[in-house]
């Protein structure tokens, strides 16, 4: 079976084309800054034909999924007579709530019922929606079916997943900690039983998804003990766009004091805070550690409430862990910025997390290792995510069961 996996962002489109169950890697590429003036494309014909990065018109997801379409069926660079060869596409679903806690054979009936939780995800829903939409209209005939990050977590305990607020909150309204990057989780913890030759059940883990949406995760018996973001994807850790948590008094603070409504805070906490607005030149850390380099104290400020932001949640999954296996890494950050990988753990030898220099400035750009010194107790992983199969995987399983 040929599935096409897509995965959409805010402002971005990753797909795979894969065949299952051999999980071969057919057509690949990803669409950056949909919406903006400057979107670029990419893509790779298995392991063949690739193309460098060219910038292309591409105002929504709608006119990037025609770029994908068009390019899968293209005489020299595509792989697929014709789009109808395609068995399934799976999508990567940010949010499922309480109600979606496994892979879903999407329909008219049950999209409406998505669209109803875009409040949760405002920054991602929209565009995983919006391609399952188009999808339904243009290949009607193939199955769609939504895999959610949400339900990696879906087990965690009462004393995680529940707010200190009336319970009834959470028995009427879903109020609790649903978590997130559950599918990049799921897919780097098994690589790190792969790795390490040990079952999960046996692992005590933290991990860290770092990129644009920044999160952390606890780890042990083979399931997620607590996760730093919460009922949406606002919560936890600075991130690249979004506050992360902050004292919710803050909100009613400022409304009063600017007249800003409530939707006008929400979407500055979500599209205008974090690293863009501490650094005031974007949410892109690449950029932020050059100009830091040159001595500017916005990057240098934003840089470093970022690190800090991270080790307090590190420390505090090592406590409840009461110590660990393993630390991963992964996410466009945690697999590409060494300089982030070593600020955080700097001092942190106490700990038993002791990083090799030297591995650590070498894995980048795709390569999986282990980054500690042999005299690390604690093993440190720099894993790439690949969400795109574990969403292959579960889109054949849920077809074929």
């Amino acid at each position: 079976m040929l599935i096409l996996v897509l995965n959409s962002g805010s402002s971005s489109l990753k797909y795979k084309l894969i065949r299952m169950p051999e999980e071969h890697l057919l057509h690949s590429g990803r669409i950056e800054k949909i919406g903006e003036k400057g979107a670029t494309w990419s893509f790779q014909k298995g392991q063949g034909i690739s193309s460098s990065p060219e910038t292309i018109p591409c105002t929504n997801h709608d006119m990037a999924l025609e770029q994908v379409f068009s390019v899968l069926v293209d005489a020299h660079k595509g792989c697929l007579n014709t789009l109808e060869d395609i068995g399934a596409i799976g999508h990567r679903v940010v949010h499922g709530r309480d109600i979606f806690g496994h892979p879903l054979l999407v329909n008219a009936e049950n999209l409406t019922s998505l669209n109803e939780l875009i409040d949760l995800a405002p920054l991602h829903l929209p565009a995983n929606l919006a391609c399952i939409q188009i999808c339904l209209q243009k290949l009607a005939l193939v199955p769609q079916v939504a895999v959610f990050d949400t339900a990696f977590f879906r087990n965690l305990p009462k004393e995680t997943y529940l707010y200190p607020v009336p319970l009834e909150w959470s028995q009427q309204f879903g109020i609790r900690r649903y978590g997130f990057h559950g599918i990049s989780y799921d897919y780097v913890t098994q690589e790190t039983s792969r790795i390490l030759s040990k079952p999960l059940t046996d692992l005590k883990l933290i991990a860290t998804h770092l990129g644009n949406g920044t999160s952390m995760m606890a780890f042990i018996q083979g399931y997620p003990l607590d996760t730093s973001m919460g009922f949406t994807p606002l919560e936890g850790l600075m991130m690249g766009t979004r506050s992360g948590t902050i004292d919710a008094a803050i909100i009613p603070y400022v409304m009063k004091k600017t007249q800003a409504s409530l939707d006008e805070i929400m979407h500055i906490l979500n599209h205008h805070s974090g690293l863009t607005a501490i650094s005031g030149m974007g949410r892109d850390l690449r950029s932020i550690l050059t100009t830091r380099a040159q001595g500017d104290m916005r990057a240098e400020l934003a840089f470093n409430m970022f690190i800090h932001s991270l080790k307090k949640c590190l420390g505090a999954y090592f406590l409840i862990l009461r110590g660990i296996d393993a630390l991963i890494f992964t996410g466009g950050i945690g697999e590409n910025a060494p300089e982030v990988r070593a600020a955080l753990l700097e001092g942190l030898s106490f700990l038993g997390l002791e990083i090799d220099a030297e591995k650590n400035a070498a894995h980048i750009n795709g390569r999986t290792g282990l980054i500690n010194s042999p005299l690390s107790p604690v093993k440190i992983l720099v894993i790439p995510t690949d969400e795109e199969i574990l969403i292959a995987r579960s889109t054949y399983q849920h077809l074929t069961k």
